[in-house]
């Protein structure tokens, strides 16, 4: 049986629980730019994130399964992650200018990118300015409603060959 203390102990921990979920979501759902690196030796990083205070935290592997769906975020499956979260493009590539070579993925407005090396991002922003990650994510969606398209014919095309 369980004793008064250890319910209110146990009922406390889930309520912790829950609310570390709810923040965590409301920060992935808020902001335009999230920058998702593996945790290895990131302490300048860190301490430049603290500087400009600049909201950031690690995700452990407790909170990636309760959040996404991983099948669809399979590369999230390995170990814990340092989260950026901002929003505005200016202090994206700033901390990006401060990565040094690391691999990582970055989420725009919900829209996940493949894993990247910073020098790529910087290059590209070079060359177009502010536009880059703009055009960037229009266009994967312009490619992806082509896909559509391109199914939906030819389900149109089987169906009328039936």
């Amino acid at each position: 049986m369980l004793n008064p203390s250890n319910f209110y102990k146990l009922r406390l921990n889930i309520v912790n629980i829950n609310y570390k979920k709810i923040k965590i979501n409301y920060n992935f759902l808020n902001h335009k730019y999230i920058i998702f690196i593996n945790n290895e030796k990131l302490n300048n990083l860190k301490n430049y994130l603290l500087e400009k205070n600049i909201l950031s935290f690690f995700l452990k592997d407790f909170y990636i399964k309760c959040l996404f769906n991983l099948p669809s975020f399979s590369f999230l499956r390995n170990g814990n992650f340092l989260c950026i979260f901002i929003n505005d493009t200016i202090s994206f590539i700033n901390i990006i200018k401060n990565l040094n070579n690391k691999q990582f993925f970055y989420s725009y407005n919900n829209c996940l990118s493949n894993i990247i090396i910073n020098s790529e991002i910087l290059k590209e922003y070079e060359k177009y300015n502010m536009n880059y990650i703009y055009i960037q994510f229009i266009l994967k969606k312009i490619k992806i409603k082509i896909i559509l398209l391109f199914l939906f014919f030819l389900i149109s095309l089987i169906k009328c060959i039936k």
